[in-house]
């Protein structure tokens, strides 16, 4: 059966079937950092839009992973779109989902989670300018850390950071900065949770994003090629992973143009088309699957993003507008703000706009629940004791809720059900 045909069927079967408008959310006001190698004690908050959908196409080389389950499809009504003006805490929502911890770790060092690994026990981040090699393991029951950066990490690592950490299959991966032997650069690094000497996946170039995403059991990441004479179009990204069983970093095949989707393993052509907008179409992958799925906007609708279950863009008012992915079924919500989708695109996750702040929300589109955050403007943004979330992940797993002199909240996406 031909590619374009099973294209065809698909979208017929789909259109035959009940449509659901996705309540789609996500950021367009996304603050897209590109942290350079002499700017690696800056703390940029980076938020970006949504991401991916489901189809079925070969594309290149695939990662030898199994395929994640299938997105689930929700069903858009009024009912399940929350009054976003008297949302409640996520304690009053989601109360086992919510972790109350101290506020600081035994050496009195602020810290952010990243993962709730059970049984008391957190996968932490210092910050940007603790001079960190890795994250961390606290119990916050025995009132102990584990160092996860092992002296095989630490040997002539100067001004380190951690750009940004996460929980993979029982592993611990991260993105370093730092000096090593007086040569400022990037680093992958991984460890395993149930105690193991530290593996240095690879070094980055200094063209590297500070982010990653999952893709099973490897990473992906993006690339960029800076703009020379020989390319006057400018600076040319593509994407790039490898397997955490080790092996060398790939190119993957025909990504050029390609970023990381908010939503692993996906990733999206939907860069800005010119200085003055953005893209009506494109196209959508799974860097482990091979699966792609085209986007179309809808009219009236502007800055698209999409995920692997729904969009969202700006409507008129810079409010949040959602779409299906072809452009049909489109809806405004009446606030101002950026969603995401997370969980699979179960969760939609973001800031809204309010008359007095800009408050963060997370939104269960399964029921319709939603909650409200602690307010994203904090006083100095630039420091370390008020930068509680992971600064460069665009799906954390982890959401801080409060953080106060006396305790950290914080809410466990994975955990809402």
């Amino acid at each position: 059966m031909s590619t374009e045909f099973e294209d065809q069927l698909t979208q017929t079967l789909e259109r035959a079937a009940e449509r659901v408008p996705l309540p789609a959310i996500d950021p367009v006001a996304a603050v897209r950092l590109r942290q350079r190698r002499h700017r690696r004690h800056r703390i940029v908050i980076s938020a970006a839009c949504a991401v991916a959908a489901t189809a079925a196409v070969l594309v290149g080389t695939r990662l030898a992973v199994p395929a994640p389950p299938p997105a689930p499809r929700y069903v858009f009504s009024p009912d399940r779109i929350p009054d976003f003006a008297t949302l409640p805490g996520p304690d009053q929502v989601w109360p086992d989902a919510v972790h109350r911890l101290p506020a600081k770790l035994p050496s009195g060092d602020r810290y952010s989670v990243v993962a709730v690994l059970g049984d008391d026990r957190y996968l932490v981040t210092r910050g940007a300018f603790e001079n960190e090699a890795g994250p961390s393991i606290f119990n916050t029951r025995t009132g102990t850390v584990t160092e996860l950066a092992t002296p095989k990490v630490t040997e002539g690592l100067a001004m380190s950071t951690v750009l940004m950490a996460k929980e993979i299959n029982g592993k611990a991966v991260w993105f370093l900065e730092g000096s090593r032997n007086n040569h400022i650069g990037r680093e992958a690094w991984m460890a395993p949770l149930n105690g193991g000497p530290a593996t240095r996946l690879t070094d980055l170039p200094d063209a590297t994003a500070p982010r990653f995403s999952p893709a099973g059991n490897a990473i992906i990441w993006e690339y960029e090629i800076p703009g020379t004479w020989k390319n006057p179009k400018g600076p040319t990204v593509f994407i790039r992973t490898i397997s955490l069983n080790g092996g060398p970093v790939v190119n993957v095949p025909d990504t050029t143009g390609f970023e990381l989707a908010n939503v692993g393993p996906w990733i999206t052509n939907q860069r800005s088309a010119s200085d003055l907008g953005t893209k009506t179409s494109g196209v959508l992958r799974n860097v482990a699957t091979g699966q792609r799925l085209r986007w179309k906007a809808a009219p009236g609708i502007q800055y698209l993003r999409c995920g692997p279950t729904w969009c969202t863009g700006v409507a008129t008012g810079n409010r949040i507008a959602l779409q299906s992915l072809d452009g049909t079924d489109p809806i405004t919500l009446p606030v101002e703000g950026s969603l995401s989708p997370t969980g699979n695109g179960r969760l939609a996750v973001g800031s809204i706009e309010r008359p007095d702040t800009t408050a963060q929300v997370v939104w269960d589109r399964t029921t319709g629940r939603a909650a409200i955050m602690l307010p994203r403007r904090v006083p100095d943004p630039l420091s370390s004791a008020t930068q509680q979330t992971p600064v460069l992940d665009n799906e954390p797993d982890v959401l801080t809720v409060s953080a106060t002199d006396n305790e950290l909240v914080v809410l466990d996406l994975r955990a809402i059900g």
